[in-house]
């Protein structure tokens, strides 16, 4: 038998695989963001190579005793607790697609809330990246002390991606109940 003789995939087929793959994808992403947070707050040498600079600390001024680390995860456990939300959302979501609810209210929802935790998310950054530098500086001597608090280009951008993922979102909802309506009509 050629290839050409094979049947086509099903689209819907196709949609399942894809989602039972993304939310594979989701539980090993939070598996991952979990362990690497605990793995930089466990390494002082990494916490003085990217974290530090990144708030604009200098190693030399920093105590990185056992209490200061963990009050820096603990804080930094803050945004990614609105990140665990989206992905929670985004596991649901590809669950629905797999049920093949792909044009429904709650799908439209649940990309909705993806898209306000993403922007939750970013506009966190700042008052985190204060509490970090503030707990990180803490047993700095008088003078060394510090609290910054920024808005990098980066930022900008994942914020303008949840505002357009809030955008899709919006349409999608009013896309469903457009066919409702017509439906109903007919």
């Amino acid at each position: 038998m050629s290839d050409s003789a094979l049947p086509a995939p099903n689209p819907i087929d196709r949609i399942r695989r894809l989602s039972l793959i993304m939310q594979g994808v989701v539980i090993a992403g939070a598996l991952f963001a979990e362990l690497a947070l605990a793995w930089v707050w466990l390494s002082p040498g990494i916490i003085e190579s990217i974290i530090l600079p990144r708030l604009g600390l200098s190693p030399a001024d920093i105590v990185l005793d056992g209490r200061t680390r963990l009050y820096g995860f603990l804080i930094s456990s803050l945004p990614l607790t609105v990140v665990f939300y989206a992905l929670y959302q985004a596991f649901f979501l590809f669950a629905g697609y797999r049920r093949g609810e792909i044009f429904t209210l709650r799908a439209a929802e649940r990309l909705r809330n993806i898209a306000l935790a993403v922007i939750g998310a970013i506009f966190m950054s700042p008052f985190v990246q204060g509490a970090l530098s503030a707990a990180l500086s803490f047993g700095a001597a008088p003078g060394k002390r510090a609290i910054t608090m920024s808005f990098s280009l980066q930022d900008y951008l994942v914020a303008a991606l949840g505002w357009l993922l809030l955008a899709i979102a919006y349409v999608m909802a009013e896309a469903v109940r457009i066919a409702k309506e017509n439906r109903e009509i007919i």
